[in-house]
Formats: structure tokens, C-alpha cells, sequence
């Protein structure tokens, strides 16, 4: 390396000009000094050079966008790989999916459209065995939140913003109430997890929303007459589902637990007449647990009106029809949900003063039972209400 002395627009420069790494380089420097320096440093150690040099294009491309990041994000390179040698555990980058392919399909939509592949979140739920009416639910949700965010939208796109837009837009969640609204959120919730484990997203969205405030559980109870007078009318003019009501009322059974119920005798059976009681098994439950419902008397003799053949065709559809004349029976604009367990709870925590028992036929916890169905009804009330005898209202 040669320092050489260069007139430049009538001012003195110092050029330090040789080779490094067998390419010619020239380098202008104010002082003789400085170009000095610089050439006894150059010359002293080239195996950056060297090394910088027999790099590809590509990894200096990627070496300098990676220091450029860095130095904006405010951490060195060296910190970045340091970091990623601990927590990336072998995961090099997130995988690209849209909400749609996220979303997938759960099989046949209708009976007229051709029949779509299981896919994504949707598919696995139905690999995993989810009740195909869970699975409506959920695909309804999840359904309007991808028309709203976009088919071709990527998951990385999913943020707290934009499932908040989703939640307040009057076409998808801002005429519903915060529990519909509380519950739909935790489907997205789900999805979201299901992502992270495919590697598509590192964290949850759903984890900073703040939590809906929900109202008070505040259960509602039919009176006593009330109580009779469907009774009456389910006998007088529905008198094939009045097993489901008599279940229902005097028993707590779910209705959709009703309709699975099996009169025949034997392994698949649900009725054990020896000692008077409903064997659920874990399949037939909500909860998926084994469970037995013991029988009052007032129960067994309103079953008694007729020779139990469980199940019933169609029940769904004919309990629909008894619930719209039992609503105009007794004034309500809309029926009041699950009204007939909840009384059956009310009546029986009441009677009994024995919240195991009760919550253990009905499927609850004694917590539950606690805090929503005590001392909502008087107790001579509930003395009436285990008196409800075909028989006496026949009179």
C-alpha cells in the first residue's frame, strides 16, 4: 500500500492506493497522517476482508438487513441469535395461513351442496369427536368472523383491534348480548390457540382484550300453578312428549339429554325400575360423566299414564310445538330459558336441604346450587310442588 500526495480542486489529499485481497482500492484522506494509519491497520489484518469476501451475495444481503433491523429495533445481531438459540427451539419462522384455510370446513354444509373435505380448525374438532351440535356453533362463529376479517386474510393479521371491529360491527356481534358476545370470543380464542400450536402465531390476541362484564345469573322458576296448568295441557293435547316434560320437570334432566334417553331393557336401557332411578351413561351427558336420577313419586306416576317408549320420532320438532302453546298458556312473549330444570333445582334444594344431592342429579356443583337456586322459592311452595299428582289435578 503506497501513500501518495494528490492535488484535488487546488487542495492537498493524501491517497493511500494498493491491493487487499487481490482488488485494487484507493482510498482520500485530508492528512498524510491519517492516510497512514489507515493503511498500517489495513494491512495488518484482512481476515474480515477475507472472510466478508468469500461470503454469497445472498448472506450479505442477509447479514446487512439483519444489522440494519437491529440497530433499529435497538439490540445488536449478536443478541437477536442469542435470543432466538433459547426460545426459538429449532421454529426458524412462523408459517403463512389465511383465516380461511384457518377456519377449514367440517364436512357436508347441506344436503344440496357437494361435500367439502374436513379441514383446518374446523376438521380437527370433528377428528377429535366435538357434538356435532357444539360444532355448529362453533362453525357459525367462526364463519361470520372470517367473512368479516376476510378469507384471504393472513392469521397474522388477527389482533385485538380487529376482533374488537368484528364484536362492535351491527352484522356480526354489536346487537348481541356481552354473554353471546363473551362466548363467541372464546371460539376465536380457541382458534387462535390452535394456531400457535400449527406455528402460525406466537400469542393470543384474545389474551389483551378486557373481559365482558356478564349480568348476574338470576334463574327463573315457575310457580306451582304454573307448573300445573302445562302439565294439564301437555297431557290433554301433547300427550306423546309428556315423558320429556315429566323428565324435565320433575327430574332436572336437560331436554337434549331427554330425547337421547332409552326405554328398552338391557345394556342400553336408562331405566332402572328396581330402584327407581335414570342411569345416565357418560355418552348421554353433557358433561360426559355417569350419572343417576332418582325419581320422585309424583314423577313415576305421571309416567305411569302411559307405557314409556323412549325415544320419541321427531321429539325435537313436537317439543318445539308444546313449548309455543305453552308460552300463549301462560302469557310469555318468549319462554323462559331452561325455566323447567331451574324450578326443578329451586323446588328441590328447597324440599330437601341437601345441595349434594340435588346438584348430583342434576349435574351441577353444590356451588351452583348456592349461589343461584337458594331459598328462591318458599318452602310450603316447594311441598306443593312434589304433590303434583296427575290424579289431583284430573279433580
Amino acid at each position: 500500500m503506497k501513500v501518495k500526495k494528490y492535488k484535488v480542486r487546488d487542495e492537498d489529499r493524501w491517497c493511500v492506493d494498493g491491493k487487499v485481497n487481490g482488488k485494487r482500492k484507493r482510498m482520500f484522506f485530508d492528512t498524510k497522517r491519517d492516510a497512514e494509519v489507515w493503511s498500517k491497520a489495513e494491512s495488518k489484518d484482512t481476515n474480515c476482508q477475507q472472510w466478508w469476501l468469500g461470503l454469497t451475495h445472498s448472506d450479505r444481503a442477509d447479514l446487512m438487513n439483519g444489522f440494519e433491523l437491529s440497530r433499529k429495533e435497538g439490540f445488536s445481531v449478536t443478541d437477536a441469535v442469542q435470543s432466538h438459540a433459547v426460545t426459538g427451539q429449532g421454529v426458524t419462522h412462523l408459517k403463512k395461513m389465511s383465516i380461511g384455510d384457518a377456519v377449514g370446513a367440517a364436512g357436508k354444509e347441506n344436503r344440496y351442496a357437494e361435500e367439502p373435505e374436513p379441514s383446518g380448525f374446523l376438521g380437527d374438532k370433528l377428528l377429535a369427536g366435538m357434538p356435532l351440535r357444539s360444532l355448529c356453533t362453533m362453525k357459525s362463529t367462526l364463519k361470520s368472523f372470517r367473512d368479516f376479517a376476510g378469507a384471504n386474510t393472513q392469521c397474522s393479521k388477527i389482533t385485538p383491534t380487529l376482533i374488537k371491529q368484528w364484536l362492535a360491527h351491527p352484522d356480526h356481534g354489536g346487537k348481541l348480548q356481552n354473554v353471546t358476545k363473551d362466548r363467541n370470543v372464546t371460539r376465536v380464542q380457541n382458534l387462535c390457540n390452535w394456531l400457535i400450536r400449527q406455528d402460525v402465531l406466537s400469542q393470543n390476541p384474545v389474551d389483551k382484550l378486557e373481559k365482558f362484564k356478564l349480568d348476574a345469573f338470576d334463574p327463573y322458576v315457575l310457580t306451582v300453578e304454573e307448573c300445573s296448568q302445562i302439565l294439564k295441557l301437555c297431557r290433554t293435547d301433547h300427550f306423546e312428549i309428556l315423558p320429556l316434560l315429566v323428565l324435565n320437570l320433575f327430574c332436572g334432566i336437560r331436554p337434549s339429554e331427554c330425547r337421547r334417553l332409552n326405554s328398552s331393557k338391557g345394556r342400553m336401557g336408562n331405566f332402572n325400575w328396581e330402584d327407581n332411578e335414570v342411569v345416565f351413561q357418560a355418552k348421554k351427558t353433557k358433561t360426559k360423566m355417569r350419572r343417576f336420577v332418582e325419581m320422585s313419586e309424583n314423577c313415576l306416576d305421571w309416567l305411569n299414564l302411559q307405557e314409556l317408549n323412549l325415544p320419541i320420532a321427531n321429539s325435537a320438532h313436537k317439543w318445539n310445538g308444546f313449548l309455543k302453546n305453552a308460552k300463549k298458556l301462560l302469557g310469555y312473549e318468549k319462554w323462559p330459558h331452561d325455566c323447567l330444570r331451574h324450578s326443578f333445582c329451586s323446588y328441590g334444594l328447597r324440599n330437601t336441604e341437601n345441595a349434594g344431592k340435588v346438584a348430583l342429579q342434576a349435574g351441577n356443583t353444590e356451588q351452583v346450587l348456592f349461589e343461584h337456586y337458594l331459598k328462591l322459592v318458599s318452602k310450603s311452595d316447594a311441598e306443593k310442588f312434589w304433590n303434583i299428582f296427575p290424579e289431583k289435578l284430573a279433580a
